[in-house]
């Protein structure tokens, strides 16, 4: 009996061991799973964390873009040289004229007034200073000499009487109040020729002091003057100072385009025409406060427009503002200037003054030059920069030491290393999962 049960509970004990069976297989795979794959525990193996690429010299290039629009560097804008009436106008906006062709011309019957009215004034100037210049054969001066000339024949006169007149009276021939009466004569004529000799003097003075530098300026503002009138009598035919194109000038306070007409009144200073030269083109633009620093006069540009789609030019910056553009509200801007090159292509009839152009200001340029990837730069205790780098695959890898230069768009430009591999290690490696070991809890019941 005791026999009986003891077989029933071992096989009752192999029977619960052969219902575990199948939960320890898939323990015994996880097992060896965890045994065979070493990534759980095991280090990333040199090659997943860095590699090797090459570096051949290259053109390196740092650019600044901006925005401008095109206008003519040489540029005039013609205005009325007097008062007038438009009398003929002979262009038109957008004519090619060549220098020296007629635009327009004014009447001159109130410039001719002006120019007859300086003549005169001209003429009393010249009359006046050339009596001061002479002024010693003067009318004046002759009649003041003439004065002191009677003055004192008078008063020789009347002191050879005084004379004749005392030895009688001594004699007593006459009575002593003809001898008082002469010698009051004599002290009056006396004060006439201080008197004469003095307006000579004074008369004299007019041709040798400020009378004549006063004449003489008066001679030469004349003269100015008649000039300049008669300058603008000739100009009464507006002409084209170059070759070039007319365009409409803007009212400055109202900002509209001025439209001449003939029979329209101008007044001196009218803005009439503006010429602008074809010859030479240059891009205006405005850069922020915070990139001037990387602009230099001379610096290369490349120029590309949507309205010349498909020319590249070429220009130079030829100036950059010393002060700021004062209608910007957002931050500080300066004016800078492209001149484009004159050697333009033969399709330059598609450019049109004030179009948009996109400007690459090209800040830095190397023609044969090496850029790494900034994770190839290492530093050492000295704080100076290296590379690891071999000449080709096959080679044993050194230890370079390298200068560091600008930053461009292939990385970070070097000197010190020639072509070649550079070891960079890899910022970003896979990241891979490790699987966790399971866990079974194994209840007898």
């Amino acid at each position: 009996m005791t026999k009986d049960r003891i077989t029933n509970k071992t096989m009752a004990l192999s029977h619960r061991h052969f219902l575990l069976l199948p939960l320890l297989i898939p323990v015994a795979i996880a097992v060896g799973l965890l045994l065979v794959c070493p990534w759980a525990d095991s280090p990333t193996p040199s090659s997943a964390r860095e590699q090797w690429i090459s570096v051949q010299p290259q053109v390196l290039e740092n650019r600044l873009g901006l925005i401008g629009r095109i206008q003519a560097v040489q540029q005039k804008i013609l205005t009325a040289p007097f008062d007038s009436f438009i009398s003929e106008v002979l262009t038109h906006e957008g004519q090619q004229v060549e220098s020296g062709q007629m635009l327009l011309r004014l009447d001159t019957a109130q410039v001719d007034i002006q120019l007859r009215q300086a003549r005169i004034e001209l003429l009393k100037a010249k009359r006046e200073a050339r009596q001061l210049q002479n002024w010693d054969s003067s009318i004046d001066v002759l009649r003041a000499r003439r004065g002191v000339q009677s003055a004192h024949a008078t008063l020789s006169n009347t002191q050879a009487n005084l004379s004749d007149t005392r030895a009688l009276f001594e004699r007593g021939i006459v009575a002593r109040i003809e001898v008082e009466t002469l010698a009051q004569q004599e002290k009056n004529q006396q004060q006439d020729l201080l008197a004469a000799k003095e307006e000579l003097r004074t008369v004299e003075a007019r041709g040798t002091g400020e009378e004549l530098r006063i004449a003489e300026m008066n001679l030469i503002n004349a003269q100015a003057h008649y000039q300049a009138v008669s300058a603008q009598r000739e100009e009464q035919e507006l002409r084209a100072p170059f070759a070039g194109v007319v365009m409409r000038p803007v009212a400055p306070d109202s900002g509209k385009a001025i439209v001449v007409q003939p029979g329209q009144q101008v007044s001196q200073g009218t803005p009439l025409f503006v010429v602008a030269g074809l010859n030479r083109l240059q891009v205006l633009t405005q850069v922020e406060e915070t990139d001037l620093y990387q602009l230099k006069v001379g610096m290369p540009v490349q120029i590309t427009g949507d309205g010349f789609s498909g020319l590249i030019l070429r220009g130079n910056v030829t100036s950059i503002g010393m002060q700021s553009n004062a209608a910007e509200s957002q931050g500080a801007y300066y004016d800078v200037v492209v001149e484009m090159d004159r050697s333009l292509p033969e399709s330059r009839q598609d450019i049109r003054l004030g179009m948009s152009a996109h400007l690459q200001v090209i800040l830095h340029r190397n023609e044969n030059g090496f850029a790494v990837p900034v994770e190839a730069l290492s530093y050492g205790e000295d704080g100076k920069a290296y590379i690891l780098w071999r000449p080709t695959s096959g080679e044993p890898m050194q230890k370079v030491a390298v200068t560091p230069g600008k930053a461009v768009a292939q990385g970070v430009e070097v000197s010190g290393i020639d072509a070649g591999e550079i070891l960079v290690p890899r910022t970003h490696p896979d990241n891979l999962t490790s699987i966790e070991p399971m866990s079974i809890n194994l209840e007898s019941h």
